[in-house]
């Protein structure tokens, strides 16, 4: 069996930062109406994005870090989507399609079985969508100062 010599000179690979610093500036050229995103600190490894959802949403016209009255999202403020799991993360997800689902789950909470990780916000939601709707404003406002 022959083996394969290392290639001289193999073609430039971008660096991770690179990728990000382009990926991230690809992002902003092309603005979404749903979300905008940037980096911390200048930090490519750290960015920071902005989900903005339509009127009539408990989220409407504040800014936090993490919704926490949410089916979705634990007490401690993670938030579960299978999506963002490694056994089931998928290199080919950009960060826009990450965003765009985010932002779907955000009005509409997986509530099925597997999909919850606060379950009696989940059957809230289920049973008494006005009543989830009024607490999820209370706590997103109380969480925005």
């Amino acid at each position: 069996m022959a083996s394969i010599p290392n290639n001289p000179h193999p073609a430039a690979e971008p660096r991770p930062e690179q990728w990000m610093r382009r990926y991230l500036s690809e992002l902003q050229r092309n603005p979404s109406p749903i979300y905008s995103v940037g980096l911390e600190a200048e930090d490519p490894y750290m960015w920071a994005a902005t989900i903005t959802g339509p009127p009539e949403n408990p989220y409407e016209g504040v800014h936090f870090w993490t919704p926490n009255f949410h089916p979705n999202v634990s007490d401690r403020d993670n938030i579960f989507h299978s999506m963002l799991m490694s056994d089931t993360w998928c290199i080919a997800t950009s960060v826009a399609q990450m965003l765009m689902t985010l932002a779907q789950m955000l009005l509409h909470p997986l509530v099925g079985e597997g999909d919850v990780v606060r379950e009696e916000v989940a059957v809230m939601y289920r049973k008494d969508r006005a009543r989830y709707k009024e607490l999820a404003r209370i706590f997103t406002r109380i969480r925005a100062g």
